[in-house]
């Protein structure tokens, strides 16, 4: 078992037909911004579909288990504004949690690490 508990949580994000993307990342650049800063934030990396433009996937790690990051992390107050207002923008918001248990090219996991 590893010391540290992590999991990687993937936040795939449906936006709306002809939805501003730009407004979208500007309501939830702030929240990134003070999200990044808490003690168990590992890293988060936002991508867009090449194929589908209005899909949107946040990629985040955390040092914290998925309850502990549902329970703690998910209901902090400087999260709801951004939450409300990113509603306007999205057909979907699916949240998905996985463990990491290996990679290669990196050492940010807690997974088995591999050349």
């Amino acid at each position: 078992m590893n010391a540290i508990e992590q999991s990687v949580i993937i936040a795939r994000f449906q936006l709306k037909p002809n939805s501003d993307k730009q407004a979208f990342f500007d309501n939830l650049k702030p929240l990134f911004d003070i999200m990044s800063k808490e003690p168990t934030f590992v890293n988060g990396i936002v991508h867009e579909n090449v194929d589908n433009p209005d899909e949107i996937v946040f990629y985040e790690i955390w040092n914290c288990s998925k309850e502990t990051w549902l329970a703690e992390e998910e209901s902090k107050a400087y999260r709801q504004g951004p939450y409300t207002k990113a509603a306007e923008f999205l057909l979907r918001r699916e949240l998905s949690f996985y463990t990491p248990t290996a990679e290669w090219g990196t050492t940010i996991t807690v997974g088995k690490h591999f050349s």
